[in-house]
């Protein structure tokens, strides 16, 4: 059975990982993706340009090999950590980390479930213009709280039990475009 599209380009993409594919854009990445396997790439080429990579889908019918265009796309980490010591005691730390792919393109490698896509992608944190694997949630998800128990110091420099309560929520916001190869036509 011969390979699909979608599998040439996922195979081909995969290959690369860890090596600079073109000029190290985002946009290299796919359209070499595509080009190798006989697909048509985008249909503009501008630098502020929408792309479209093929026949629109759907974000829920996305399948590896598929292409995402990004705008203004960012993900939005915060994390809520909260110590109580036995005797009443504590402190609480929040922190928060963006990732943004303002203007972007990527390759779906896989699907985690409804919520998740593992992508290949260029011209990100932390490799740069190296082909790399990510995992990006399509969606704000539910906050999730893990709670522990250990000993830390206190503020008086003894060793202490303590509660330790994490909280973490993960916000997504901006569009994700997909789009399914369609063979050069």
């Amino acid at each position: 059975m011969p390979d699909t599209i979608n599998q040439k380009v996922l195979i081909w993409a995969r290959g690369k990982l860890h090596q600079q594919v073109g000029a190290g854009e985002c946009w290299d990445l796919a359209d070499r993706a595509l080009r190798h396997a006989g697909a048509d790439s985008s249909t503009t080429t501008g630098l502020d340009d929408d792309y479209e990579w093929g026949d629109p889908i759907d974000v829920s019918d996305v399948r590896p090999g598929d292409v995402l265009q990004f705008r203004d796309f960012v993900v939005t980490t915060s994390t809520t950590v909260d110590v109580t010591f036995a005797d009443g005691s504590g402190s609480v730390d929040e922190t928060e980390v963006e990732a943004l792919r303002p203007h972007h393109t990527a390759i779906v490698d896989a699907i985690l479930g409804t919520q998740h896509l593992i992508i290949l992608e260029q011209q990100v944190k932390p490799l740069g213009k190296r082909v790399q694997r990510h995992t990006i949630p399509t969606q704000d998800l539910a906050p999730v709280v893990k709670t522990t128990h250990k000993t830390m110091k206190h503020s008086s420099g003894r060793m202490m039990p303590a509660t330790v309560i994490t909280t973490t929520a993960i916000s997504v916001s901006g569009q994700i475009w997909p789009y399914r190869p369609q063979p050069k036509g």
